[in-house]
């Protein structure tokens, strides 16, 4: 079947001042619907696409959101979620390759495995697929790797919270201090490298599934842009909306987002709307690799929101870079932080270790800030593949 080239539609549309006092403080990927809020080794945070080291490009996905340091030691993945990476070739929102991990044992270092799977394979949340690789995840601040028969360089591992942002100051009305929010927390971090790639045109997404009682792999989350599901989904669908399908999402959720949009008073609703789904990160690794085209760890995505949301092209949250350095090499992301509970302003019971469950959840980001992110970053394979084409 032949390729079709697809293209990236970078829309940018600004929301009014007047629309900030209407938005409601809601969580982004942190911790998006009910059932990720209980199971947070297999609650999807933030995916990055970025040119890493090699000629390809480096993926990053990431789980375990808000970890204290103090509860560092104790980050594990769990042995009954599968982890996956799909990537979609063609522009039907369909995955043709997926890379599936899973992972063996309780302890602080556990047993992984790299399937990859095409085809059927990659489309469907079972463990289908050729391993490619066996390794070891990482305890603390440890960088160990593994490689893939095709040359993949693998991490697991905890990592520092790349993402930052002064959300108290966005809370007071834009009075920013810049202190990062997510100063000192941590997370799991899956990291792959792909040294080489023959599409450049690619869409990503990761996923986590387990099983259900009858034995079938039921999906249980999924993240491709920021805050998709958590600003555009109603709350009694979120769960709904995590295990759909991105090549479903158009039919289904369109409606959904049109009255989100319009609630939000913006100008461009039908464009907007016909943008945001589906629900992929997407990027033309040909042109420069950087936030809106992909997502880099050290892009400022939130003054590019708060531009959109203002329509200033001057106003930031003072936060311009992570509180942690990222690192040149593989795999990228800063170490964990170590001690005991993050320092101010991150301190209290929502980061106590005998409390994750319940209170970590609280922790999250304004709707606002995401969905002028989703504006900004409305990037989709415009060029689909036709019914019947045949190459």
């Amino acid at each position: 079947m032949r390729l079709r080239k697809l293209s990236i539609a970078l829309g940018a549309s600004a929301l009014g001042v007047a629309a900030l006092g209407a938005i409601p403080a809601l969580g982004a990927d942190h911790r998006d619907s009910p059932l990720t809020k209980a199971a947070a080794m297999s609650d999807l945070n933030d995916l990055y696409v970025f040119k890493g080291e090699s000629a390809g490009f480096t993926a990053a996905f990431t789980v375990n959101p808000l970890t204290s340091p103090a509860d560092t030691g104790s980050l594990r993945l769990d042995p009954a979620t599968n982890y996956e990476l799909k990537i979609d070739t063609n522009g039907d929102a369909v995955p043709d390759i997926s890379y599936k991990i899973q992972v063996t044992g309780t302890g602080s270092v556990q047993d992984a495995t790299v399937k990859k799977a095409t085809g059927v394979n990659a489309i469907t949340n079972d463990l289908g697929g050729t391993v490619i690789a066996s390794g070891k995840t990482n305890s603390g601040s440890s960088i160990s790797t593994f490689t893939g028969s095709g040359g993949e360089k693998i991490f697991i591992g905890a990592r520092d919270d790349p993402f930052f942002f002064d959300l108290a100051g966005f809370q007071a009305g834009l009075k920013f201090t810049g202190v990062d929010t997510f100063k000192g927390t941590n997370i799991t971090a899956i990291v792959i490298d792909f040294p080489s790639t023959a599409d450049t045109q690619l869409g990503l997404w990761a996923t986590t599934s387990k099983q259900d009682n009858l034995g079938n792999w039921v999906q249980l989350d999924r993240m491709g842009r920021p805050a998709i599901n958590t600003v555009f989904i109603p709350a009694d669908q979120k769960d709904a909306f995590n295990s759909n399908t991105p090549d479903r999402d158009k039919a289904i959720y369109t409606d959904e987002v049109t009255a989100t949009l319009k609630a939000l008073n913006s100008p461009a609703v039908d464009a907007l709307a016909g943008l945001l789904l589906p629900d992929i990160l997407t990027v033309d690794l040909s042109k420069p690799v950087k936030y809106l085209n992909g997502r880099g760890l050290s892009d400022d995505v939130i003054d590019i929101s708060l531009q959109a949301i203002t329509g200033s092209s001057t106003i930031g949250d003072g936060v311009n870079a992570n509180d942690r350095a990222f690192s040149t090499s593989f795999p990228y992301l800063a170490s964990p932080n170590a001690g005991g509970a993050p320092g101010a302003p991150n301190t209290g019971n929502s980061f106590a270790s005998t409390d994750r469950g319940n209170e970590l959840w609280r922790w999250t980001l304004p709707a606002g800030l995401v969905v002028a992110s989703a504006l900004m970053g409305a990037a989709g394979f415009v060029n689909r593949r036709r019914t019947g084409e045949k190459g």
